[in-house]
């Protein structure tokens, strides 16, 4: 046990008398109900809707009363509690409002608890029976259900390992990251069942992925996590996914492609708000998420040539291993890794950093007019 009680109240004689002379007596000492906070009677705006997070954003528990530098509390405390003596230090590692906050995360959050869907009953895994696969098609689909699993493992992870970290007076971020850790688990569980259910159990897992993820897990900082995974890492999964609900040859794929953009979607729309509060509060920090940048599109694009990855996608694309399916998949394919950094530098812009869409600034971008160029080439269009 790493942490220790700074007290044995079992030999602590006050404090057994104490508790002792309650017992006898029923004396109460009362002094929290003197609690020097401040009074609010919240109500919900729309009575439909409930009482959500923005309905309590008041006074001393507003969001607006967070400093950039959270110094007074230190502790578990709730925001607007009083703050008494003796109160342990969390040794929180990020205690600045710009280091992690985004417009709207209230507002992402509520979403997030209002679209729960549940892996096992929401998907209609009884269509599957009776259906079987080309095996090339079937192996290509276990392939992309093995790497999705192993992503979103570690999109669970990360953002978990960031909940003890953050200072407790934030906790709409806190609890839209504890959200999201959840729905990742739910996307690791679906894919791992679909790759079960395809007949071919569990493919290869991705050296080159996994050094990917790696990165996301060991960031420096928050914001940094936040750009590799929820803008860069979540970005381009969100772009996977809507192909691969159009390359899906189940109605049962397509459901779960659906259901997993749409969890996807608020992951990056937080990341998205996060950059722009950045960039919109603190602008001396534009070069520090430039070079959180570069290093998140350099493992990127690395990723996103992994052999286990894009030759499923090849044939899943194409429909198969014949020289007419390859051909067809590696145009569609080629489409497809185009308009991930097509968006992703549309991303970039909407958040206020347009500079991005420049070979002297962004390497990433440099490949991607190349590869624009070899496609156009190929008369591959995107």
């Amino acid at each position: 046990m790493s942490y220790l009680s700074t007290v044995n109240f079992f030999e602590d004689r006050a404090f057994v008398d104490k508790w002792l002379y309650r017992i006898r007596t029923g004396e109460l000492d009362l002094s929290w109900m003197n609690a020097s906070t401040e009074k609010v009677k919240p109500r919900p705006e729309n009575p439909r809707r409930g009482l959500i997070y923005r309905d309590i954003n008041l006074g001393s528990y507003g969001v607006e009363a967070i400093p950039e530098k959270v110094r007074s509390n230190r502790s578990y405390a709730p925001r607007g509690a009083e703050l008494p003596p003796g109160l342990p230090d969390a040794q929180a590692w990020v205690s600045r409002k710009s280091e992690l906050w985004a417009h709207n995360t209230d507002g992402y959050y509520e979403e997030a608890v209002t679209r729960q869907w549940n892996a096992s009953t929401d998907i209609p895994w009884d269509h599957l029976q009776g259906v079987e696969l080309p095996e090339a098609t079937g192996k290509a689909l276990a392939q992309l259900m093995t790497f999705l699993t192993e992503v979103e493992m570690i999109a669970t992870d990360t953002p978990a390992m960031w909940l003890p970290r953050l200072n407790s007076d934030f906790v709409e971020v806190k609890a839209f990251i504890a959200a999201q850790t959840m729905d990742e688990a739910r996307h690791t569980e679906v894919f791992r069942k679909r790759a079960l259910t395809t007949g071919y159990g569990l493919m290869q897992a991705s050296p080159m992925n996994e050094m990917a993820l790696k990165h996301l897990r060991d960031a420096d900082s928050f914001s940094e996590m936040s750009v590799a995974l929820h803008l860069v890492g979540e970005g381009n999964v969100l772009t996977l996914f809507r192909f691969s609900e159009y390359l899906s040859p189940t109605d049962v794929d397509k459901k779960i492609f659906r259901l997993v953009m749409q969890d996807e979607a608020r992951h990056v729309g937080y990341g998205m708000q996060h950059f722009k509060w950045v960039l919109e509060h603190y602008p001396q920090k534009r070069e520090i998420l430039h070079s959180h940048l570069d290093e998140a599109e350099n493992i990127s694009f690395a990723a996103g040539a992994a052999t286990e990855l894009t030759e499923a996608f090849i044939i899943l694309a194409g429909g198969g291993l014949k020289s007419e399916n390859i051909a067809q998949g590696v145009r569609i394919t080629t489409a497809f890794q185009l308009k991930q950094m097509q968006e992703h530098f549309e991303r970039l812009e909407k958040c206020g950093m347009p500079e991005r869409k420049s070979v002297d600034r962004s390497k990433l971008f440099a490949m991607f007019e190349m590869g624009k160029a070899a496609a156009a080439e190929a008369g591959i269009k995107f």
